[in-house]
């Protein structure tokens, strides 16, 4: 149980992403924490939902700011999607003897075109073109998610799926529990929803 505790979902819509995690720390039996981050922003229009170790996650995460500011400033301009997902898959590819206790769903939108990865632990990189889950709820919440998706989804639409999956995952795998945390990726950027608005998502 240790290592990928919690549940982590994308979902690729029409004209954007919607990522959705809970906020569950878990060790064996123990619930570490009721406020682990698993949701974050690494570029503009890039995001990654990240379920595994806390120390992993953090230091994965950092990494691949950094690389993505690197980019910015050698370039003059974002890396893409698939390019920030090369950059992970090589890095965790690279530390495979020690290997980062994660599984990331990595996703963002380049012109208009959303895309989206999952990552395991070694290094392999698969594009997905509807959805990816993570995380030790992830069997319930692919069920939730092989049921609700439609090929023109809309991000709203999407948004309530990824919510409604993790959602699920809560109520099936100890693991997995507290709050639902969903944020959006579309042209304008990342963004994460209120409480408020993630409520109106699961009712």
């Amino acid at each position: 149980m240790y290592g990928f505790t919690g549940t982590v979902v994308g979902v690729r819509c029409k004209d954007g992403i919607a990522l959705a995690s809970d906020t569950r720390g878990a060790y064996y039996y123990l619930v570490v924490s009721k406020r682990v981050r698993k949701l974050f922003k690494l570029e503009e229009r890039i995001g990654a939902a990240v379920s595994g170790s806390s120390g992993d996650v953090q230091s994965l995460v950092n990494i691949l700011k950094a690389e993505a500011s690197l980019y910015r400033l050698n370039h003059e301009r974002s890396i893409s999607t698939k390019g920030l997902a090369q950059v992970a898959g090589n890095l965790l590819h690279g530390a495979r003897v020690f290997p980062y206790l994660v599984a990331a769903v990595l996703t963002g939108v380049d012109e208009g075109r959303p895309s989206l990865f999952f990552l395991d632990p070694v290094g392999g990189k698969l594009e997905e073109e509807k959805f990816a889950s993570a995380g030790t709820g992830s069997t319930v919440a692919y069920g939730v998610l092989e049921q609700g998706y439609r090929d023109d989804m809309k991000l709203g639409d999407g948004l309530k799926l990824a919510a409604q999956s993790i959602k699920t995952a809560i109520e099936r795998d100890a693991a997995t529990g507290d709050k639902i945390v969903v944020a959006l990726i579309d042209e304008e950027g990342y963004r994460e929803l209120s409480e408020e608005e993630v409520e109106k998502l699961v009712k």
